[in-house]
């Protein structure tokens, strides 16, 4: 019987946080979680654009101007 080798891979999890530029926040998230992140900023009353491709496998949610990034940030920590 053949032994098979599998590799193991180190999967890195990135912490999504608000990000700035210029007067502008917005956060950077996967491609495939963006629609349910943007659903969940909704859901705590967050106003956000719907979240825009960057062909990068990174989409865009850009926050409204006068949004708190403190408490963003909170929500982004519980959001899984």
């Amino acid at each position: 019987m053949a032994k098979l080798k599998l590799k193991k891979e180190t999967i890195r999890v990135q912490t999504v946080c608000v990000q700035t530029d210029g007067k502008r926040h917005y956060i950077n998230v996967p491609a495939g979680r963006a629609l349910d992140l943007h659903n969940y900023l909704r859901s705590n009353r967050v106003r956000s654009a719907p979240p825009e491709p960057a062909f990068t496998g990174f989409d865009s949610i850009e926050l409204a101007k006068d949004i708190d990034v403190e408490n963003i940030q909170i929500l982004l920590k519980a959001w899984k």
